[in-house]
């Protein structure tokens, strides 16, 4: 039975099996993942660039100098000077950086996914680690237990977490691990609070450490803080009847936050003055688009997490609740008491509501200030689809109760199992795959001996990065700026029997296709080979 040794350790076999099933599924996928996102091309740029990244006019660059930029060079490791100082130059804090550049410098001269990946799934661990741990102070249902995690690790959402090779499977990990230590903090108050050193050094210094680390990963972090603080601050202030801990909580809170400035300055310019800061900041305070961008993110979470399945959710806690209101008995899944050496009577109330208040204040936060890509929005709230889920699924299984059939609970448990299966095979549901760019890279690897070019458009040179996995395969590349229709002189180009032409979109595209022809002495057939997000790619022979 639940408490016993033996229930125990069988339930660290099931949640060890569930870890290795997660684990072992972002992997699956993430050795079919073919290309990458931009701005996962800024993640191995920003981390590892050596003289930076620049694309010349009418000058060839080798392979090399291309994949220095992209790969820790022999020698210059754990440089975390640098890596601070490039991100200093755009909107992001650097710890995230830091974890990655680290993981990069055991393996100099190497770009690949796989850095990536290793990286998020250390983040991955420590998140699961944190939720086993919420739903053991929670004492929530094992089958809600187990559902939860298997819902959350093997989701599309938490596996394309895992293979963006940015910042998000982090924050999840510190999201979980911030709410994990409220969480303690509020149930062992009474036990601590009396002693303030105890106080300060067991349950206020976890969560200063975290929160650090938190607004240093990802500014989003913020969003998550904050909601829960105010929570947790109102429960001691007035739950808990002591004003005077409620403000040493919140002087800790601010002076961690304090301590990420001290050590990053560059965060307040990124906040108050970054073009993300600024665009953020006019979307959060722009009232009309609540609904649509409530409604856009809401849409997200139905259809990539739940595979359209939210509505039936809504629907069992709907009639449960209406049931429940007509008078039907109850009895929680959520055990009372919490902890019998600790209080025999009471619940947990006070946890959820902070939990339930933090998360739900980061989705609205998020969905308000995020950015609006189509399916790509999903990482701005994969950091809280897991409690989501585990507070989505203790609500259902809570109101169940009122149907006094078990079987009921179990029929729910295998529609939501059913609707993972759907997520992955019949919606398909995982993200930055880009399985399309697996031709386009064949097809530059069977044409590697061949000459490359580059058109590049001026106003936007550092898009080329969408072609690295492409022009990585090219011994050198010749660079061109597509505005500059001058006739080419270079006698590599002149003289090529074919070229790989890859070219930007950009005003002149048509009369720089032609001009660099006319330049050729043997080149006048031109064949459409693909295309992609702002680049088209051309054989020319």
């Amino acid at each position: 039975m639940p408490g016993s040794k033996d229930y125990k350790c069988i339930k660290k076999y099931i949640f060890c099996l569930i870890f290795i099933l997660s684990l072992a599924l972002s992997l699956f996928y993430g050795s079919q993942k073919q290309g990458f996102h931009e701005d996962e091309y800024y993640t191995y740029f920003s981390s590892n660039r050596s003289l930076g990244l620049y694309q010349p006019d009418r000058q060839w660059q080798d392979r090399q100098t291309i994949l220095d930029e992209f790969a820790v060079k022999k020698g210059e490791g754990f440089n975390y000077g640098l890596v601070k100082l490039v991100q200093s130059w755009d909107v992001h804090p650097p710890f995230y950086y830091f974890i990655f550049h680290t993981i990069c410098s055991f393996v100099p001269g190497v770009f690949s996914k796989w850095t990536g990946i290793i990286t998020n799934l250390l983040a991955f661990a420590i998140g699961f680690v944190f939720l086993c741990l919420i739903m053991d102070r929670l004492r929530v249902s094992p089958l809600v237990e187990m559902l939860t995690l298997v819902f959350w690790g093997l989701n599309p959402q938490t596996v394309s977490a895992n293979i963006f090779v940015r910042m998000y499977a982090w924050l999840g990990a510190l999201i979980l691990a911030c709410a994990y230590f409220h969480i303690r903090l509020i149930q062992e108050y009474d036990r601590d609070s009396s002693d303030l050193r105890r106080y300060i050094l067991r349950l206020l210094l976890p969560v200063m450490i975290v929160s650090y680390v938190g607004f240093l990963i990802q500014y989003f972090y913020i969003f998550f803080f904050v909601f829960i603080g105010i929570a947790t601050a109102w429960i001691i202030a007035f739950v808990k009847r002591n004003i005077k801990n409620a403000v040493i909580y919140v002087c800790s809170c601010a002076v961690s936050l304090m301590l990420s400035v001290i050590t990053y300055p560059s965060c307040l310019s990124h906040l108050f003055g970054g073009y993300r800061g600024s665009g953020a900041s006019g979307s959060f305070f722009d009232i009309q688009n609540t609904g649509m961008r409530l409604s856009f993110f809401t849409g997200l979470l139905n259809d990539f997490v739940f595979a359209g399945g939210l509505i039936i959710i809504l629907i069992v806690i709907f009639i449960g609740t209406m049931l429940k209101l007509a008078g039907k008995k109850k009895r929680s899944f959520v055990e009372i008491p919490l902890n019998k050496e600790k209080r025999s009577t009471g619940s947990l109330i006070p946890e959820i509501t902070a939990l339930a208040v933090a998360t739900f204040g980061y989705f609205f936060m998020a969905s308000k200030t995020a950015l609006l890509v189509g399916s790509a929005s999903n990482r701005y709230e994969m950091p809280v689809y897991s409690l989501l889920i585990l507070l989505i699924f203790m609500d259902a299984f809570y109101v169940l109760e009122s149907f006094r059939n078990r079987v009921l609970v179990h029929i729910f448990a295998a529609i939501m199992l059913a609707l993972l299966l759907k997520g992955h095979l019949s919606d398909r549901n995982v993200l930055f795959l880009y399985p399309e760019d697996a031709g386009k890279i064949e097809y530059a690897r069977e044409n590697s001996k061949e000459v490359a070019a580059v058109m590049f458009n001026p106003a936007t040179p550092h898009n080329v990065w969408r072609l690295t996995d492409e022009i990585l395969e090219y011994d050198k590349v010749f660079y061109m700026d597509e505005s500059n229709l001058q006739r080419i002189t270079d006698p590599e180009i002149v003289n090529a029997d074919k070229v790989i032409l890859y070219v930007a979109d950009e005003d002149h595209q048509k009369e720089a296709i032609e001009e660099f022809v006319n330049s050729c002495k043997n080149l006048s057939d031109i064949t459409w080979i693909s295309s992609e997000d702002m680049w088209t790619t051309f054989q020319i022979d």
